[in-house]
C-alpha cells in the first residue's frame, strides 16, 4: 500500500503515480493497488478528503475548482472517475466500483450528504434462473447540475444538463434526469419541466436583492441537442471500459477537458 498525506509522499510513490501538486489539508490518498492515476489539475485544494484506490489501473482526474474537495472518494479495479471544472462538491460519498465509470461536468453543485455509487455492493440472483439480476453500471452527471442535500444517485443513472435533483431524494437504477428538468421525491418524480438555476447564493438577499433576482435574461443554462455536439455517454462508456489507464487519461483529456461545447451532456 502507498500513502501520500502531504506533498512530500508523492515522491515516494513507486507503483502508482500522482500527476499535480494539490493543497492537502487533513486529506488521506490510499493506493491499495498498482498502476493507479490520480490527475490533479491546476490549483487544487482537498480539504478532510479521502481518496482511495482500492485496485488497480483506475484513474481519478480532478479538475480545478475555487472550492476545495472535501469528498470520500472509493475506486477498485479498472475504472475511471472524472471531475470537471469548477464543481461545488459537498462532503459526499463517491464509489466507482465493479470496472465502471463515473463522469460529472462542469460547474455543479453537489450537495453534502450526496451518494453516488456504481455498484450494489452484492450480487442479487433470480430464484428460478439462478441468473444475477443486479449489473453494476456507470453514471454520467452533466454539466451545470445541481444534486441537492442527502440524495442518491444509483448504478446507470444519466442525469442530462441543467438537471435539478431536489434534497433528499432518490433515483433509482438506470434514472434518466433530461436537461433542465427538476426532480424530487423517492422514487424521483419530474416536478418541472424547461428550468434552470444560476449559483447566485440569495439566502442572504434583502428585499430589494430578491427583487433584482426575479427574472433571467439570459439563456446560457438551456441546453439542446446539437448535431455533432451531444455526445453519447453509452459510447464514452464503451470506448473507456476497453482503454489501458494511460489511455483513458489521454481520451479525457481529448474528450473531456479540451471538448467545452455547450451541449455536449444534453439528453
Amino acid at each position: 500500500m502507498e500513502l501520500v498525506r502531504n506533498l512530500q509522499d508523492i515522491s515516494n510513490l513507486k507503483n502508482n503515480k500522482l500527476i499535480g501538486e494539490p493543497e492537502l489539508i487533513n486529506t488521506r490518498i490510499q493506493f491499495g493497488g498498482s498502476n493507479n492515476i490520480l490527475v490533479c489539475d491546476g490549483d487544487i485544494k482537498l480539504t478532510n478528503a479521502n481518496i482511495s484506490f482500492n485496485g488497480s489501473n483506475s484513474i481519478v482526474y480532478l479538475s480545478y475548482s475555487q472550492v476545495a474537495y472535501r469528498f470520500n472518494i472509493i475506486i477498485r479495479n479498472n475504472s475511471a472517475l472524472f471531475i470537471g471544472k469548477n464543481n461545488k462538491i459537498g462532503s459526499a460519498e463517491i464509489h466507482v466500483e465493479e470496472h465502471q465509470n463515473v463522469v460529472i461536468g462542469d460547474d455543479s453543485i453537489i450537495g453534502s450528504g450526496v451518494s453516488i455509487r456504481t455498484c450494489d455492493s452484492y450480487p442479487v440472483y433470480d430464484f428460478e434462473t439462478k441468473q444475477r439480476v443486479n449489473f453494476s453500471e456507470s453514471i454520467l452527471i452533466g454539466d451545470h447540475v445541481w444534486i441537492d442535500n442527502r440524495s442518491y444517485v444509483s448504478k446507470g443513472s444519466q442525469i442530462g444538463s441543467g438537471s435539478i435533483i431536489y434534497v433528499n431524494s432518490y433515483l433509482p437504477p438506470n434514472a434518466v434526469v433530461h436537461s433542465n428538468t427538476l426532480v424530487q421525491g423517492n422514487p424521483i418524480q419530474v416536478v418541472k419541466e424547461d428550468v434552470f438555476f444560476t449559483k447566485d447564493f440569495i439566502g442572504s438577499c434583502t428585499a430589494e436583492d430578491t427583487l433584482n433576482y426575479s427574472t433571467y435574461k439570459s439563456n446560457i443554462f438551456q441546453y439542446e441537442y446539437a448535431n455533432n455536439e451531444t455526445l453519447s455517454f453509452d459510447k464514452i462508456d464503451e470506448i473507456l471500459k476497453n482503454l489501458t489507464v494511460s489511455e483513458k487519461l489521454d481520451f479525457i483529456d481529448k474528450l473531456l477537458i479540451k471538448n467545452k461545447r455547450k451541449n455536449r451532456f444534453y439528453f
